[in-house]
């Protein structure tokens, strides 16, 4: 009796799961004359797996791509009047918040408006950039922007680990490849300071463009408007920087202005079909994700790892598309800092293969460099915003000693090996000298091997990819200059590309979502938690040292950036 009590509530569960999924594919009823109601906040994810109890506990979580599909189908859906567009504190970069702001300039561009509700209480320079594509941007009463120009910060941890005992050994190539400077030395090279002051630049000059473009002044306008740190909504209402101080509210009751207009919100336009409006249709073009570090097995991502791109998983699911006669063509969405040269090898020869069958075009992201852009160099052609981190060319290796540290601890240590450089993994001494030259040669010979690959799949010669390589990062904009990538965009862009390869109108954009175990669904809240109060939500740095003490190993040699950090 308990048997049969027991199958009937299973039985029950299976069924109100499945019940609550498919509800989430009805299609909503959308007024004939509607305001679409969108919110930019939080971390808003590349991507998401799938999770069986989505629907049950919480909805699934809203992708970037999903929210670019929102604005084109509301381009196109003739019952979308206009878009009111909430902003909040949110993790988006440069290069995400340029695609949404062309995303929006196309709402604008099919005689719809689009307003912004700003809603911040701290650094509001990259949402404000994200506002100023807007038709007009409003601010609660009390939200006190900080619109003070763009900084980046770096962390040298050399003195930490001399003041834990610890000795950190770097071989590089070359003198703009700073990953391990973060953890060598005390404070920024010259070369890396030429650097980030060149992409600080760069994003700056972008970031001034698009703000002055949309608000009709000069860049010299904006800059001294911005020194000038006007702080009081009604201080930048006054410059002419925003339009209004109004609640949410107000601004919805602006637009309806006496008309009978629905509000629709995001999670309810979501399940709208694309095919429903006519976009959206076509050969089906997967798009393939690769984020986070690069590793060569998945770990489990036990607490703390953030993203991880695995080549045993990656290589797995770039063969597929590639044997999938369905799939007429992929978009490689890259948002990778790098990580592991040999994992990263792996996936370029898949990149190969399936360019060997069909048509590959890469979107970078906010970042794809060092090992993302290995990743990335074999495609039929490469995409980027220009405030895209890419480039990195260039290859790091790092070793910790404890020798001091076991020494301080009264560690007593033995090591015995047989042939001459078979104790280069003995971490209770320095590498000598004929061991830092070893390590030194298996990085010349990987970075040789990365010019190869990038020089054949950008048709240039070693030389030239070495004199733009050397490790220096450089951004979208800078790169397409330098013949690093083909077109500056998005996702949109790449569809553009793939389209006129395919000789199509339209193509159907499809994602698979990985299937995502229990410990998984129970420890990724907990991750996020934790790495907070560990590090603090910005210290991004630090949590770098982590990953690298953690998901790769002394010596290792690495096609991996330093994080950079723009706000």
């Amino acid at each position: 009796m308990k048997r049969k009590g027991l199958k009937f509530v299973a039985i029950m569960f299976f069924v109100l799961v499945l019940s609550l999924g498919f509800a989430g594919f009805k299609s909503p009823k959308i007024g004939a004359d509607s305001i679409l109601l969108m919110d930019i906040s939080g971390d808003i994810p590349e991507m998401v797996p799938y999770n069986p109890f989505w629907g049950l506990f919480e909805p699934a979580p809203i992708t970037f791509l999903d929210k670019l599909m929102l604005l084109r189908k509301a381009s196109a859906d003739k019952r979308i009047q206009s878009v009111v567009i909430t902003i909040r504190d949110n993790s988006l970069g440069m290069a995400k918040i340029q695609e949404l702001r062309d995303a929006i300039s196309n709402v604008k561009a099919s005689a719809k408006p689009v307003y912004c509700y700003l809603e911040m209480e701290g650094d509001s320079d990259l949402s404000y950039y994200l506002a100023s594509a807007c038709t007009k941007i409003y601010t609660a009463p009390v939200s006190f922007l900080s619109i003070n120009g763009l900084d980046s910060f770096y962390y040298f941890l050399g003195g930490l680990f001399q003041k834990a005992k610890l000795s950190i050994q770097v071989v590089k190539i070359k003198e703009y490849k700073t990953a391990g400077d973060m953890l060598s030395r005390r404070d920024m090279s010259p070369e890396h300071r030429e650097m980030a002051e060149s992409l600080l630049n760069s994003l700056w000059d972008q970031y001034l463009s698009g703000v002055s473009s949309a608000r009709g002044k000069s860049k010299d306008e904006i800059a001294k408007l911005i020194d000038q740190y006007l702080v009081i909504p009604e201080n930048y209402q006054e410059a002419g920087l925003i339009d209004g101080v109004k609640y949410l509210d107000d601004i919805i009751k602006e637009l309806q202005a006496g008309k009978n207009l629905d509000v629709v919100k995001e999670k309810q336009y979501l399940n709208v079909p694309n095919e429903a409006l006519g976009i959206n249709m076509g050969p089906k073009v997967a798009v393939v994700y690769g984020v986070g570090s690069i590793v060569n097995q998945d770990p489990g991502m036990p607490p703390m790892m953030g993203s991880i791109l695995s080549a045993e998983g990656m290589v797995k699911e770039l063969e597929a598309v590639a044997k999938d006669d369905s799939v007429k063509a992929v978009i490689f969405r890259i948002d990778s800092g790098g990580g592991s040269a040999l994992a990263s090898d792996l996936i370029w020869r898949a990149t190969q293969r399936v360019r060997e069958k069909k048509p590959i075009v890469v979107s970078m992201s906010d970042v794809a460099g060092s090992g993302g852009y290995y990743i990335a160099c074999g495609a039929d052609a490469i995409v980027a915003e220009p405030g895209t981190f890419t480039g990195s060319i260039g290859v790091v290796s790092a070793r910790i000693g404890m020798k001091e540290l076991l020494g301080w601890l009264q560690v007593g240590t033995a090591s015995l090996s047989k042939g001459a450089y078979a104790g280069m993994d003995d971490i209770s001494r320095p590498w000598t000298d004929a061991e830092m030259a070893k390590a030194d040669a298996s990085i010349q010979g990987m970075y040789q091997v990365f010019l190869d690959r990038v020089s054949k799949g950008r048709k240039k010669s070693k030389d030239e990819i070495n004199r733009i390589g050397r490790g220096r990062v450089w951004t979208g904009a800078q790169a397409k200059e330098l013949g690093l990538v083909d077109e500056l965009g998005g996702i949109d862009k790449a569809v553009e590309i793939v389209k006129a390869k395919l000789n199509v109108k339209d193509v159907n954009l499809v994602y698979k979502r990985k299937p995502l175990s229990l410990w998984k669904i129970l420890t990724g809240k907990i991750e996020d938690e934790m790495v907070s109060m560990v590090f603090g939500p910005d210290v991004r740095g630090m949590r770098m040292a982590w990953q690298m003490s953690q998901l790769f190993k002394d010596g290792q040699s690495l096609f991996m950036m330093d994080e950079i950090v723009v706000k």
